[in-house]
């Protein structure tokens, strides 16, 4: 699990957002650090909540690019969120009562889950986004165009 370096494939093209995929995966990284030398307490806690808040916002900033440019599956992309987030409160909520093992575990899930997730489904929104903007700068060309004949 070490870094989780997000190569091309897994980026959607927006700047904030890939940026935030990276720290997301930089926090399970260090979560996962933290989980192989057993080491529980404040630190641990901290990291730990900063993963929480970080997916949320990313979330959240994602869900207003998805209103923004009116994607049709966006309903369905924010139920996905949602079952990320309570996989996430679940593991937050037993990280330290559980095995190490069964920690590790399920952060390999979250992690699992989350690459996955860029892959198909936010894919599909950087997608739409670029066939709109190539819709748009077709639409912008044709003006210009019958605006240069009209003259």
């Amino acid at each position: 699990m070490e870094n989780f370096p997000l190569n091309g494939v897994y980026e959607v093209g927006n700047e904030l957002l890939d940026d935030q995929h990276k720290v997301i995966l930089n926090y399970m990284a260090k979560v996962y650090t933290y989980l192989l030398a057993d080491k529980k307490g404040d630190d641990l806690f901290g990291l730990i909540n900063r993963l929480d808040t970080g997916c949320k916002l990313h979330f959240l900033d994602e869900e207003k690019f998805m209103e923004e440019m009116e994607l049709p599956e966006i309903d369905e992309h924010k139920a996905q969120h949602a079952l990320f987030v309570m996989h996430l409160e679940n593991f937050m909520g037993r990280y330290e009562e559980s095995e190490i093992v069964k920690n590790i575990d399920e952060l390999v899930f979250l992690k699992a889950w989350f690459m996955e997730h860029i892959e198909v489904f936010d894919k599909r929104y950087a997608e739409f986004k670029k066939r709109f903007d190539e819709m748009v700068h077709e639409s912008i060309q044709q003006a210009a165009l019958r605006n240069s004949t009209t003259k």
